[in-house]
């Protein structure tokens, strides 16, 4: 029986492998117990990685989907292009869902992405691996107009305590706007 909490990964790419890479280190926080990837030598290679069984890994996101909600969490870590549906599906199913930035292409899928997190009450984190690296830090140290909050197009934004204030990823659930939801 895995220990903490339970991922599936979608997209077993350089993105969907370095997250889950973390759980092999952890092993006592996260269990990755399945895998989604397209690609036959990713695929069978993230599940030796992470001792999957043969079913636990799959071809295709809908096959896991399918299955009812395997895991605790997962990873959607598709092509930028195809980061909507898979979420909207999962969701559904009460995944909480750590999604690769960017979150999506349009603002209306953003929204949409908001509206079915929100409904499904689950969690909603996107991830900005690069976001607080020395460099990242100095190239918005500079971009930033004077008296603005931040520069960077993938914030969030939240009513947090008595003001608003970009945070590094979105917990949907409950979070009033004040403009919309930068993608």
């Amino acid at each position: 029986m895995p220990s903490g909490v339970t991922l599936a990964v979608v997209g077993a790419g350089d993105r969907g492998t370095g997250h889950a890479r973390w759980a092999l280190a952890h092993p006592e926080r996260a269990t990755v117990v399945a895998v989604a990837e397209p690609r036959t030598v990713r695929r069978d290679r993230f599940a030796a990685a992470h001792g999957l069984d043969a079913g636990a890994a799959v071809d295709d996101w809908r096959v896991l989907a399918a299955r009812g909600r395997v895991a605790d969490a997962v990873l959607i870590c598709t092509l930028d292009r195809e980061h909507l549906e898979p979420v909207l599906a999962f969701a559904a199913l009460g995944y909480h869902i750590m999604l690769e930035k960017p979150m999506a292409l349009t603002e209306e899928e953003c929204r949409r992405i908001v509206a079915a997190v929100e409904e499904a009450g689950v969690i909603l984190s996107v991830g900005h691996v690069l976001r607080y690296t020395p460099t990242r830090r100095r190239s918005n140290a500079s971009s930033t107009p004077a008296g603005s909050e931040t520069s960077s197009a993938s914030s969030t934004w939240n009513r947090s305590g008595s003001g608003t204030r970009p945070t590094p990823s979105c917990a949907a659930t409950g979070a009033a706007r004040t403009r919309p939801p930068p993608c």
